[in-house]
């Protein structure tokens, strides 16, 4: 009985190492790939592609580890990364102060900006921020453009929480831009681009944001040292300005 004690606690420890060693050779990304021309779904390949799907293949490759891929909701993202059910997050993400409390970021590899996109044939026109008080806008939930708007507009009662129709990704907010049901949609300058050449929408206004897209990674992860030197070699490299050429 003891001799099989031991046998099948050994067993244990065997299949407690392999499934590590399994575990350390997948590199489990997250992202929302409804955000072109970072992430989308093609589709006719239904594979994930953008730019920050070809930065994550990067890595992964330089890491020397099989990539996994996993698409959710992008108010998701970081309470994932919170679980530890991923090792990274690439989508876009803005850096924030409010966000770097709850997870670590790698250096920038984008800079944006907040675009005001319509419909094509729409007479809308856009002179100054403040006009964007009187509109009913789209965004998606959990964004730097739904903060921006709370901020300036709602809190500051300039204009009514309900002029603001907050969705789960971007697609569902163009699509009721497309079928009248806002006026217009707030979203970053990149992504705003993408869309002009996927639907019928056009860019009236950008406000200067500034904004800086990194790496998200739970707090205290080993990864972002290694991240960061990939990054430096990627950022500074001929296949960056052909990676920036292809999708912009």
């Amino acid at each position: 009985m003891k001799k099989f004690t031991i046998i099948f606690v050994l067993l244990l420890v065997l299949a407690s190492f392999f499934a590590c060693q399994k575990s350390s050779d997948l590199l489990k990304v997250g992202t929302n790939a409804e955000y072109p021309p970072f992430e989308y779904t093609d589709p006719d390949s239904k594979e994930f592609k953008g730019l920050d799907m070809d930065i994550a293949r990067y890595i992964a490759t330089k890491l020397n580890k099989k990539l996994e891929i996993v698409d959710i909701d992008f108010d998701s993202l970081i309470p994932s990364l919170q679980n530890n059910k991923f090792d990274m997050v690439l989508a876009a993400m803005t850096i924030t102060d409010e966000r770097k409390e709850k997870v670590d970021f790698s250096i920038p590899y984008y800079t944006a900006n907040q675009s005001i996109i319509t419909k094509s044939d729409s007479t809308l026109t856009i002179t100054s921020e403040e006009e964007l008080a009187k509109l009913k806008i789209g965004v998606q939930r959990g964004t730097t453009g739904e903060a921006y708007i709370d901020e300036t507009f709602i809190q500051a009662k300039k204009m009514k929480d309900t002029q603001l129709v907050r969705f789960d990704n971007n697609v569902n907010a163009v699509q009721e831009l497309l079928n009248g049901n806002v006026d217009c949609v707030i979203i970053d300058d990149s992504a705003a681009k993408g869309y002009e050449k996927l639907k019928p929408v056009k860019i009236i206004y950008t406000i200067q944001s500034n904004e800086s897209y990194g790496i998200a990674f739970p707090k205290g992860s080993k990864l972002v040292e290694k991240v960061n030197k990939i990054l430096e070699e990627l950022l500074g490299s001929q296949q960056w300005l052909e990676l920036i050429k292809l999708y912009f």
